[in-house]
């Protein structure tokens, strides 16, 4: 192992630029967006939860590594009418030149210590990448909760076949038949019969409501009242999140969020999150479905996706959405987590947890 030359200490006033050049090094224009110090501003230090928590190793003054988490309010089914803290782990980082020197495991062990002792949080949670997931859980004392697959609706398969195809115009021969064979079977867009959706400006006092009524869904849920809706949907413009309410006779049923994304030269629409779910029932979630294909379907869009736990996959499934085999997988989305271990059997059950892509710090 290289002579160890920096230092681990936690974030200072000034340290922002930094830190977005160490991000810019690490993932170069991989989400630009969030090389911005405003988003930046916004997922760790306007948090409703509160403010991120840091450790940052510095060299000489260049900061060359982080770990970081941000609070994340749940409600837990073994602490009933509690609001419970979960720290999120996201935007590891590691300096290319700086690697293979234990900076990850140095900052995360003492981040968890730090947040044990002086925030009270034993619980930490995320999604660790496929070159970070082997660290997490070989190191760290984090255990693998679920891997979640990638389910997608195709609309235009020509634009997936030109990753694979040399002959643009092969992939678009092939794109038409695929799509064709693929629409004769699978279920088609129809739309709101029983529903009214609207695009929605602001998340207003009624969904507080709205959360109170399902805070109970499922056994681990993050809190979805208007507050953290509002900061995580609209209070950063650029990400250009779309929000919907859904309403049946006037009263609000529930909500869900698409964002068009480009990933690899490939245009997909993504089911950001829907909640409840189901949505009344299962007529109505698949009027929602419907109606996210053809939004994604207006926009040239290869593919409509979207993520939830197993025990919610029937809603994907039945509307005709593909299981994506793991080799053509854009990225593996890993759930983890470390905990007390007399809770770990709770953390652990995949079937107590409610996660939507919106959970993540990805989409």
């Amino acid at each position: 192992m290289p002579d160890r030359l920096w230092t681990s200490r936690g974030y200072q006033p000034g340290d922002l630029a930094g830190i977005l050049a160490l991000r810019h090094i690490t993932f170069g224009e991989v989400d630009k967006h969030r090389l911005l110090p405003e988003v930046w501003k916004w997922q760790f230090l306007d948090n409703p939860a509160g403010p991120g928590y840091q450790r940052l190793a510095d060299h000489a003054g260049t900061i060359v590594g982080q770990y970081v988490a941000i609070p994340t309010r749940f409600h837990l089914a073994t602490r009933p009418g509690i609001e419970t803290i979960l720290a999120m782990s996201c935007d590891t980082m590691t300096h290319p030149a700086y690697r293979k020197q234990g900076m990850f495991v140095t900052l995360a062990q003492e981040l968890n210590t730090e947040l044990a002792e002086r925030f009270g949080v034993t619980t930490v949670w995320g999604f660790p990448n496929a070159n970070s997931h082997p660290g997490f859980v070989g190191k760290l004392g984090w255990f693998d909760v679920h891997e979640f697959r990638t389910w997608v609706k195709p609309i235009q398969s020509r634009h997936v076949l030109q990753r694979y195809v040399r002959s643009s115009a092969l992939a678009d021969v092939l794109g038409v038949v695929a799509d064709t064979l693929y629409h004769i079977v699978a279920p088609r867009p129809t739309g709101p019969r029983r529903c009214t959706i609207k695009e929605i400006p602001a998340f207003d006092i009624r969904f507080d409501g709205l959360w109170t009524r399902h805070c109970s869904l499922t056994r681990i849920v993050q809190i979805r009242d208007a507050k953290y809706l509002q900061w995580r949907y609209l209070g950063a413009q650029v990400f250009e999140y779309h929000p919907f309410e859904v309403t049946v006779a006037g009263s609000l049923e529930g909500y869900f969020v698409l964002r068009v994304l480009t990933l690899f030269d490939l245009t997909f629409t993504a089911v950001v999150d829907l909640f409840p779910c189901p949505i009344v029932d299962a007529e109505i979630t698949r009027e929602i479905l419907s109606f996210a294909q053809v939004y994604a379907s207006e926009r040239n869009c290869a593919f409509l996706t979207a993520l939830l736990p197993p025990a919610y996959l029937v809603h994907l499934t039945q509307f005709g959405f593909l299981k994506v085999p793991q080799a053509l997988t854009m990225r593996r989305w890993y759930l983890g987590a470390r905990c007390p271990s007399a809770e770990e059997s709770f953390f652990r059950d995949i079937n107590n947890w409610y996660i939507t892509y919106g959970d993540t710090d990805i989409i």
